[in-house]
Parts: C-alpha cells; structure tokens; sequence
C-alpha cells in the first residue's frame, strides 16, 4: 500500500511547466444529470451555482467571441466541449454550436458522461474528433456511490455508435476492484481510440478525496507491468492492455497546456481549471482585466 504521506505529496504538486497550448475548454455551467462525488465543480460551487447558460444560446454567452479569438492567436484549434458542473449533452444548442466552430476553422471534441447519447447520437457523430465518454462502472451500485444514479448507460450500443469514441475511468475507492472488468470490457471495442485512467483531480479537498487519490496509486502499481508504449506531456504514460492504448494522467503532474472558458463569460489562461477561475475574478473585482 502506498504510503500516506506520498499520496499527499503527489496531490498537493501541479506541475507550472508547461507546454504552449494545445487545446482549449468550453466549459459549460448549469445543473447536472449526475452528482459525481469527485466532480471538481465541487470545489467552487458556491461561485458557480447561479450560473445556468444550458438553455441560453451561445451568440450569447458573455466575452464568447473573444474567447474564440484569444484562441485564434495562439494557435489553438481543438476546442472540448464539456460541463463544469453539468453534462455536455444537456446543452440545448449543442449541435448547432459544433457546427458554428467549424465554420471558424475549429476541430471539436465532446466530454460527457454518455446518459442522453442514445438520443443525442446524431450531434454526437457532428464532431470530427473523439468523443469521451466518462465510464467508471458497469455496475448499477457502484454507480450510484459514485455518481448518484442507479442507471448505467446503454455502453454497448453507444460504443459502437459512436465513430471515434474514447473513454475516461477515473479511479476512486469505489471502482477500484472493477478497473480490470472494466478494462476487458473496452478490449471488446476496437474502435476505442484510447482508455485514459484518470487520478481525482481538486484544490480545496485533498483530505477527503485523499482515499481516491491511494485507489488510484494502487491501480497504478497493478498496471504498471504492461508493456510501456511511450511516455508525453512529462508524466503520462501509455501502456498496452488488452488491445487499448491505456494513458495514465494524473492531471496536474502533466505539462499539457490548454485555455479556458466558461459560459459565464470568465476566460481563463490557465489548464488549472480551478485556479484559473477564480483568478480571474479576483482580478475583476480589481479592475485589472
């Protein structure tokens, strides 16, 4: 078992080296159709609960298009689409806003937790690059530890739906006996581009998630045995397992670089999605935007 005082360690460090950008987030704000304990909108709920832009069309969005142009200048043309503290696929203009980057030149990818994409397959398929779902448990159970729903999407069927799908597990202490069912169930998929592992990520609540974060150390030592592949972006490593590019992020110890937006107008410079938030409004109440 990994020692407690390493844990520590490896959560509290964020690597500030880091790469030029090479993607940027729309983040989008509002509720959401799951309650994921590790959700790292946790950390600023307070500042992100009166924020709802799910049903408000995006030529709306407060300082949207200058967003977009701060992505223009430094070279950024692969725009995710995901939730802050809600799910992409509740956005009611999201294929309408896919279409609309495109036609700016961008390359669109989608994250979510895949509960409406037996509906949504149609706008899902619109992006040209993957789309990543988050899968952390077959079981109806575990699920409900860890996201607040009984209900397990229809995997199978969205899987192989989906033209470029790619999955993320983020490991925690209530999936991690699951992480090779899991596993040999993505071998199932040839059309997976890659399985990412991801390790909790959050600012203010290392003590409590500290049990998640020595999930993930553990599952990690159980890997590591694979055949390395490559390693990037300083800290990642990908590893072959049951025909999947396994890459396993431990988030802040990369040096992967991106911009970030959110659709209550707040730009951010930063990959540190917590951090960079609320500096922003810090400098706003100072005038010094």
């Amino acid at each position: 078992m990994i020692a407690r005082e390493v844990a520590m360690d490896i959560a509290l460090e964020k690597n500030r080296e880091r790469d030029a950008y090479s993607f940027a987030n729309i983040n989008l704000l509002g509720r959401c159709n799951v309650d994921c304990f590790f959700c790292l909108g946790r950390d600023i709920c307070k500042e992100l609960e009166p924020h709802n832009q799910l049903r408000a069309h995006f030529s709306l969005w407060k300082n949207f298009y200058s967003f977009l142009e701060k992505c223009e200048a430094n070279r950024v043309k692969k725009l995710y689409i995901t939730g802050q503290n809600t799910d992409s696929l509740m956005y009611e203009y999201l294929g309408e806003l896919i279409a609309h980057l495109k036609i700016f030149g961008f390359y669109v990818r989608l994250r979510t937790n895949g509960l409406l994409a037996t509906s949504k397959m149609d706008v899902i398929n619109q992006t040209e690059l993957s789309v990543g779902y988050s899968i952390h448990s077959l079981n109806a159970n575990t699920n409900q530890k860890i996201m607040g729903r009984w209900v397990v999407p229809m995997w199978p069927f969205i899987l192989k739906a989906t033209y470029r799908p790619r999955v993320s597990v983020v490991v925690n202490r209530y999936n991690e006996s699951e992480i090779d069912e899991l596993l040999r169930f993505f071998g199932d998929f040839p059309n997976i581009r890659y399985v990412q592992m991801r390790r909790v990520s959050t600012d203010f609540r290392t003590q409590e998630l500290m049990p998640d974060i020595e999930a993930y150390e553990r599952v990690y030592e159980k890997l590591k045995y694979y055949p390395l592949i490559r390693t990037f972006a300083k800290d990642a490593e990908v590893r072959s397992i049951y025909g999947h590019e396994v890459v396993f992020w431990r988030t802040t110890k990369t040096s992967v670089n991106s911009l970030n937006y959110f659709t209550d107008g707040t730009i951010s410079d930063m990959y540190f999605i917590v951090e960079g938030y609320l500096k922003y409004h810090n400098k706003a109440e100072q005038n010094v935007i």
